[in-house]
């Protein structure tokens, strides 16, 4: 099976748990509509969420199947049902009937034949993250982007293959330039899930942002129970953003180590892995000049979260991570192209209230990174 997984807020221990079933039970976790046949939801979605998580259905082509997971406990089950339900063929062919599906998607169904056992026997690697054999993690250049068509315009096409059209606005000589609109969120890769960016841009910088809470009325904030799951996960998705593949899937498998019931491995691997990317001279200058709050950059906040595993892992205190409202994030982003966008917005916390950094006095004020 090819899993899209759709985080509401409070999903993140369901969503983790999944993404680690996936890896041992070798089902893929796809990243868009066009290449799933199940769509998985982590939590209870509002409504706004949920209209989202209905424009990405619709996307998905026949087969496919879709649920609800509301705790971990239900991952087998749902998985199960999963295949079960796509090797219905009879029910799948019925349902495209019903909703219409056009010329082209009901052709797709009918070639999308699937043998008996696909699904009963999906070969997988030994490890669905990546292989241990690559574990010089490659120093290389930020290669973000790759993922932005799972933006929420690709929810709103305007334009020719889905893309919104440019429009012309003014620049500051008074010269007519061609603008862009982009949303970003909340049915991202590596994208804080209630998080939506609206950005304008002119050439490859955003201009203009706005940032929002998908459902914030619903928000309720949770204390997570691992918390060096999350950290790890968190870390792992900097990495992602930043290009940092090989290193992202080393961390991930940590990670999926902590909720599979071997902590002991995932204890004496986390501290070689910190101890690599913090040496790493290629990643800190790959990350120069991304300040997530003053004086702190995203490399800075990538190893606060390898530490704050490492502690909760070795039985010492984590230090918490501060917290970003959701309005601080146009004047991180304004000034930036949308990979280092994306860099900065995986590196924060989002919360919608007031922000929890007490250190600073005019903790109110606007932060300008620009550098």
């Amino acid at each position: 099976m090819h899993v899209l997984l759709v985080e509401a807020p409070g999903g993140s221990a369901v969503r983790i748990e999944l993404e680690a079933a996936a890896a041992t039970t070798g089902h893929a976790i796809a990243i868009h509509p066009a290449e799933s046949d199940v769509l998985l939801v982590c939590g209870t979605p509002g409504p706004e969420l949920h209209t989202v998580i209905d424009r990405v259905w619709d996307q998905m082509p026949y087969p496919k199947h879709r649920a609800t997971l509301t705790s971990p406990d239900e991952i087998d089950a749902a998985l199960a049902t999963a295949l079960e339900a796509l090797a219905d063929r009879d029910a799948q062919r019925l349902a495209a009937r019903e909703n219409t599906i056009d010329n082209n998607d009901a052709q797709a169904f009918n070639d999308h034949e699937h043998p008996d056992d696909e699904y009963s026997n999906h070969e997988h690697s030994d490890d669905a993250h990546g292989s241990d054999a690559d574990e010089s993690m490659h120093d290389h250049g930020m290669t973000m982007g790759a993922h932005d068509h799972m933006s929420m315009d690709h929810m709103s096409m305007s334009g020719p293959g889905g893309y919104p059209l440019a429009e012309g606005a003014d620049d500051r000589d008074g010269l007519e330039m061609d603008v862009l609109h982009r949303r970003l969120g909340p049915v991202l890769p590596a994208w804080p899930a209630d998080v939506v960016l609206d950005v304008t841009l002119a050439g490859d910088t955003i201009t203009d942002a706005a940032a929002a809470m998908v459902d914030a009325d619903d928000h309720v904030p949770a204390e997570p129970k691992n918390v060096a799951a999350i950290a790890l996960d968190q870390a792992a998705q900097v990495l992602a953003v930043a290009g940092w593949d090989a290193a992202a899937a080393r961390t991930l498998r940590i990670r999926d180590l902590t909720v599979t019931g071997h902590r002991d491995q995932a204890r004496e691997r986390i501290r070689p892995l910190h101890r690599r990317i913090e040496r790493s001279v290629m990643l800190r200058w790959s990350l120069r000049g991304t300040q997530v709050r003053p004086g702190v950059d995203v490399r800075t906040v990538l190893l606060e979260r390898l530490e704050r595993a490492d502690a909760a892992l070795n039985g010492r205190q984590p230090k918490p991570e501060l917290a970003t409202t959701v309005d601080e994030i146009p004047a991180l982003v304004e000034g930036r192209d949308i990979g280092s966008a994306r860099l900065v917005v995986a590196a924060l916390t989002v919360h919608p209230g007031r922000r929890t950094d007490t250190t600073d006095p005019a903790g109110a004020a606007k932060r300008h990174h620009h550098g």
